[in-house]
């Protein structure tokens, strides 16, 4: 082996599925190539009686001691947004890599959560562990929408841009007759696709009023963790913690994926169904913002929810209309989507780009 690194993260990869987790593993597969050896630090091995007030604080806290009690074993630390909060100061050379930035995320939400819980994902986990996480450390962001969103409430100018990358080998279109005879959708049916959690902040309000409207749609939701109760009904086919490598099928069996994020810092499900060759109707966040912003993607940007519930849902029945009506334009995002997500967003330049960083 070449190295050994340290990698703090939220969870335990090989058992939560999540965006950071994805790309924890990512991570791993790069630096194993690399010849690096890495080990995992993360919130769930941490016991409780820290002392804090704030439970969560506290668990972050002895995370990163316990980091810091074993820094000199590694060559380099990399941490996944404010895990790495407690290793402080850092004393071997640290990498952090943004994937969001809590303050922006919290004005986003801002209307749509209690007033406490909007003053602590502002200030506790955004001004102060994620301004704190970007000291003395090499700082990367997913997007350009979180490299700017650093700067404007952190001051951060020494910001790397690399974009999250899949691999798209896996996600390719599928025969769409198999994938639905896989997931029993009736063949001739036209099929919406929602992933995520089922909740406010992924825009499941607006969902549910989109769905109540489009009774020739027939609904497909994979759900993540953390989900409230999602809508069942006849034409509604709910799939819960489905693997991640099963996804490709039901981006293959679908029409058009919707995604109503009220914010993201990248968004996985949005590069992974346009890759299979899937129309994406979304909102204007995260990787969207880099892509939506040229044709033909730019038709299917829905408009920010400060313009009213009732004009995004308006708009997103208007763009499942033009892709029921096979336009050309949906022909047109669909061909430039696949192009697009190989050119610009494949694993392999990802990799080149983070060997590069790290100086492997």
């Amino acid at each position: 082996m070449r190295g050994r690194a340290a990698i703090i993260t939220a969870f335990n990869p090989y058992t939560f599925q999540g965006g950071i987790e994805t790309y924890s593993s990512q991570l791993e597969g790069l630096l194993r190539g690399q010849n690096v050896a890495c080990d995992f630090y993360y919130i769930g091995e941490q016991e409780e009686g820290h002392g804090f007030h704030n439970d969560y604080l506290g668990r972050l806290y002895r995370l990163g001691r316990k980091v810091f009690e074993r820094d000199r074993d590694y060559d380099f630390i990399i941490a996944n947004a404010f895990y790495g909060l407690g290793y402080f100061p850092p004393r071997v050379r640290t990498f952090n890599i943004f994937h969001l930035t809590h303050m922006g995320f919290a004005e986003e939400i801002r209307d749509v959560v209690p007033a406490p819980q909007y003053l602590e994902w502002k200030f506790l986990w955004g001004k102060l562990s994620e301004s704190v996480s970007g000291f003395e450390r090499s700082k990367i962001a997913v997007s350009e929408s979180v490299r700017d969103e650093l700067n404007t409430y952190y001051g951060f100018e020494d910001v790397k841009v690399v974009p999250s990358g899949i691999d798209t080998r896996i996600f390719a279109k599928a025969d769409k007759l198999l994938s639905r005879k896989r997931y029993a959708i009736p063949e001739d049916a036209f099929v919406g696709l929602y992933v995520g959690r089922w909740n406010i902040l992924k825009g499941c309000d607006v969902l549910e009023e989109v769905m109540a409207g489009s009774p020739d749609v027939f609904w497909l939701l994979a759900l993540g963790t953390g989900s409230d109760k999602a809508p069942v009904g006849e034409r509604v086919r709910v799939i819960e913690q489905i693997p991640h490598e099963g996804m490709k099928d039901l981006y293959s069996a679908a029409d058009f994926m919707i995604f109503l994020s009220r914010y993201e810092g990248f968004g996985y499900v949005i590069i992974e169904a346009m890759a299979c060759g899937l129309p994406v109707i979304v909102t204007n966040v995260g990787i969207a913002k880099t892509v939506y912003k040229d044709e033909p993607f730019r038709e299917f940007l829905l408009p920010p929810f400060s313009a009213g519930r009732s004009c995004v849902v308006s708009s997103a029945m208007d763009r499942i209309a033009q892709v029921r009506s096979g336009e050309d334009i949906v022909h047109a995002m669909t061909r430039e989507g696949r192009t697009l997500i190989e050119k610009e967003f494949g694993i392999e330049r990802w990799k080149k780009q983070m060997v590069a960083i790290f100086g492997l």
